[in-house]
């Protein structure tokens, strides 16, 4: 099977505004902290505050989060803070990683839903497809915008280590025949990348990302493969701790993460909420709405967000709504705001 062509590559789009969720920096503060940092400051510096930072879904500013990581690596003396980072995220990053990807039946198609879901987190972050050095090889190759000027390695390193934090929970296995590749110069040993990423690691190279045996994308993902499992359950349950009142608050976030996947029905919410689907229909009727109003709640919540974003182009502002065509966005925002979503754009 040849999943190349459903990878996004964002190149030609052009934009003033890039965004990205406050969920990237989760536990930022916690390591500053621990290097002996002040949190606070280096937030402030780049125009964040620790109060932006404690709605995970809330969006800031892209270029201000790559500033903030450059700045913390070079301000604490830790050159390897993108990657320390991004050993602290575990469920935060991978619990909505594995709900999106637990429904596919290859490591492939896994991707594919990821890279489809992308958009949601970081606009117009790549993650694409490409024939690696060797034959039988595939490079999974992972960028930031072009717009984001300056240095950016800890970004990619830090987002290259949840690449492969990914890779080995899909696959169960430590890959140590994997390939890590960076385009800049080393931040540190290759020796101490190693023991981040346990497997080769090669700097200066001509992009960034992982390279891994084409066999890997045919690999059958055991429907009930326990890594993804507790990767869900844990977020699941780190939501329900966040909202432990509120159900519709849990319904919203967790439609909110899914619906670029096609897979917001009312049993698989109830599912991911370890109930049955007619306990969680006895619910909402209790609380007078229904899971399809507040499926739609969502979704105009979200076209809102994602028109507001020039670098997003409808035709993927669609499929991050769980739409199949740009058609029904078009029926949708008439209803919602009486407006064509070309003309609503034009009004943010």
């Amino acid at each position: 099977m040849d999943i190349r062509r459903h990878f996004t590559n964002h190149a030609h789009m052009n934009t003033s505004l890039l965004l990205v969720r406050a969920r990237a920096l989760t536990g930022f503060t916690e390591l500053v902290k621990e290097l002996g940092g002040d949190a606070e400051v280096l937030l402030r510096d780049v125009g964040l505050t620790t109060q932006m930072l404690a709605q995970p879904e809330a969006t800031i500013s892209m270029s201000a989060t790559v500033s903030l990581l450059e700045n913390a690596a070079a301000q604490l003396g830790a050159p390897d803070f993108g990657m320390l980072l991004a050993q602290r995220q575990d469920y935060s990053a991978l619990g909505p990683i594995a709900m999106v990807a637990r429904r596919a039946d290859t490591v492939g198609s896994a991707l594919i839903a990821i890279a489809r879901n992308l958009p949601y987190h970081v606009a117009r972050t790549s993650l694409r497809m490409e024939a690696g050095p060797a034959e039988e090889l595939i490079w999974l190759r992972y960028e930031l915008p072009p717009e984001i000027c300056g240095a950016h390695r800890q970004s990619v390193e830090m987002c290259c280590l949840l690449l492969i934090q990914t890779l080995r929970m899909l696959r169960g296995d430590i890959g140590a025949d994997w390939q890590v590749v960076f385009q800049h110069p080393p931040s540190v040993s290759l020796s101490r990348y190693q023991e981040f990423f346990e497997c080769e690691v090669a700097c200066q190279q001509s992009g960034n990302g992982v390279i891994v045996p084409q066999a890997l994308l045919e690999q059958v993902l055991d429907s009930g493969n326990p890594h993804v499992r507790v990767a869900v359950e844990r977020f699941v349950a780190n939501l329900i701790r966040r909202n432990p009142l509120d159900l519709v608050q849990q319904i919203e976030e967790l439609i909110a993460r899914q619906l670029a996947n096609g897979d917001c029905s009312l049993d698989s919410i109830a599912q991911q909420l370890a109930m049955n689907e007619r306990t969680l229909q006895r619910r909402l009727e209790e609380q007078q709405i229904s899971f399809s109003e507040i499926l739609d709640r969502v979704r105009r919540s979200q076209a809102r967000e994602f028109l507001a974003q020039p670098a997003l182009p409808l035709s993927e502002v669609a499929i991050l709504l769980g739409y199949s065509e740009q058609r029904s966005l078009s029926r949708a925002c008439l209803r919602w705001f009486g407006t064509t979503p070309a003309a609503l754009r034009m009004k943010f």
